[in-house]
């Protein structure tokens, strides 16, 4: 299933943070916790709306409280106004 952003949203992909690196741990940590994540986060560009500049493929950094989840059925999209990116990041 594609979606086409609309409306200056900017659909991304988000990186797993969940992952573990596989290190033992130095002490033992409560069930449940979760390591503090940062404000900002360095997401990819999937797709943009045709009123903005192109900048598919490229990543940018964006506060992580703005992004947008979006769930239809099984699939789960992410999207970010365009107001919302604070810089851009060729790699």
């Amino acid at each position: 299933m594609n979606i086409t952003p609309q409306n200056r949203h900017i659909l991304i992909e988000v990186p797993d943070e969940n992952e573990d690196d596989g290190k033992p741990s130095a002490f033992l940590l409560p069930e449940g916790y979760e390591k503090t994540k940062s404000e900002h986060i360095k997401v990819k560009v999937l797709d943009n709306s045709a009123c903005q500049r192109a900048i598919c493929g490229s990543h940018i950094i964006v506060p992580r409280h703005m992004i947008q989840e979006i769930s239809v059925g099984d699939t789960t999209f992410n999207l970010i106004l365009e107001n919302h990116v604070l810089a851009s990041m060729d790699e």
